[in-house]
């Protein structure tokens, strides 16, 4: 029988298990079973719902989980590189460098990417080519320009949790158990991921990652994330030291702080901050997609922001 587990990640970034099903094989009708009974069961509102390109999986999501917004994939997209062009193609490293930087680049907007999109299939000669032109066409379903906004927590770059919650079960469970073993299997598989999730817990509570900085702003993000989010929080915090703030604009009651990046001086972002809610956003919506900060509000956080915002 097939195995489908139900994937969500958790506070440590792990993946877990939130449900599972047996079927008999993979058709509609069954994948559709399964998830009506599944989301009877559960009743849990999920914003997304990441899956391959499973044309079963295809018809079944978007009838059952009417409102969550159906993601494709990206790393069983790109994985398939290697056999949809050329082996010339495939071993040219310029190639692979421009399409891993349109594809994968949660900062580039539509128009950017369709820009960079056309001159590489222009340039390799792949305008007509089925397999991209078919990509092309399914872009605002799979490339991070088109869902910027959406929460992925982090999905939009580890997109392979799939293929590693069938790792994980791969050291318990074989093809060639009865349903009894299996059910014994797969419960010590939960049992060692729940033990996995109680260390981490407790490596939290009881151990502090060292601080990159004096900040505030990094003294109270270690309080509130997991050691690994809270990881991440420095890496985009920290790191990041080519963005600069270059001016600051007013509309109305609101203060649009503009900032560029040394590596692409035509390109600026914006934050904005409203006095009278006390709100800020920024358009690189790294906080909305992934809960973080990005490095532009820690520029302004940390330099320029509480000096001009008063002025």
């Amino acid at each position: 029988m097939v195995f489908v587990p139900f994937t969500r990640v958790d506070h440590h970034k792990r993946c877990i298990t939130f449900g599972d099903g047996l079927l008999g094989d993979e058709s509609i009708e069954c994948y559709t079973w399964l998830s009506r009974h599944f989301w009877k069961q559960w009743r849990v509102p999920t914003e997304n719902y990441n899956y391959d390109r499973d044309k079963s999986m295809k018809s079944v999501v978007p009838e059952v989980f009417k409102e969550s917004t159906h993601r494709l994939c990206m790393w069983h997209i790109m994985k398939k590189l290697r056999e949809k062009v050329s082996y010339q193609l495939f071993q040219d490293e310029d190639f692979k460098t421009r399409l891993n930087r349109c594809v994968w680049n949660n900062q580039l907007e539509p128009d950017e990417f369709e820009e960079q999109w056309e001159k590489i299939m222009t340039d390799y000669q792949l305008v007509e080519h089925e397999w991209f032109s078919d990509l092309y066409d399914l872009r605002e379903q799979w490339i991070p320009a088109y869902f910027k906004d959406v929460s992925m927590s982090g999905l939009m770059r580890v997109t392979s949790r799939s293929e590693s919650e069938n790792s994980f079960f791969d050291r318990f469970l074989t093809p060639h158990l009865t349903l009894v073993e299996f059910w014994v299997c797969y419960e010590s598989a939960l049992e060692a991921q729940r033990h996995k999730q109680s260390k981490l817990n407790s490596d939290n509570k009881h151990s502090e990652i060292p601080r990159k900085t004096k900040s505030n702003l990094e003294v109270h993000a270690s309080e509130m994330y997991s050691h690994n989010i809270f990881k991440d929080f420095q890496t985009i915090g920290c790191d990041f030291v080519d963005c600069r703030f270059k001016d600051v604009e007013k509309i109305d009651e609101t203060k649009i702080y503009i900032l560029t990046d040394l590596q692409m001086p035509n390109k600026s972002w914006n934050v904005a901050y409203s006095p009278d809610n006390m709100e800020i956003t920024c358009s690189v919506l790294c906080f909305e997609r992934m809960g973080l900060l990005c490095e532009r509000l820690w520029i302004l956080h940390n330099q320029d922001f509480r000096k001009y915002r008063t002025t």
